[in-house]
């Protein structure tokens, strides 16, 4: 892959790393402002923790894909940017333009998301 292609990824990376961290604080801020339950009612502590719940899987997310961003972003110091970590075949610069953090390249993406539906299922 050209320099300029990877220092492109890279530069979208990094935005997006800022963005999640961004996010990730917020929510954990939002959950640590929810804590006085003392004044609020039955139904306001019930409302409460189903939102603090709601950020706290939002926040998940978040974090998954803040790893993600950050494993690609050491592939690009590394040089092994923009190849499959299953089968080690490059990574479409399709698929990277659209999911820069991608791990697998399309087939490989198919054959993992049927191997956690097989093992959630």
């Amino acid at each position: 892959m050209r320099k300029e292609r990877v220092a492109s990824f890279k530069k979208r990376l990094l935005e997006k790393q800022h963005q999640l961290l961004e996010e990730v604080g917020r929510s954990a801020l939002y959950g640590k402002d929810q804590e006085d339950d003392s004044i609020k009612d039955l139904g306001d502590q019930a409302n409460t923790a189903y939102t603090r719940e709601f950020f706290f899987e939002l926040g998940n997310g978040d974090r998954r894909l803040l790893r993600d961003v950050v494993l690609a972003l050491q592939k690009i110091e590394d040089g092994s940017f923009g190849t499959c970590e299953r089968c080690s075949e490059p990574i479409a610069e399709k698929r990277l333009d659209a999911l820069p953090f991608a791990r697998y390249c399309i087939n490989c993406q198919r054959v993992v998301e049927e191997e956690e539906r097989m093992a959630t299922g």
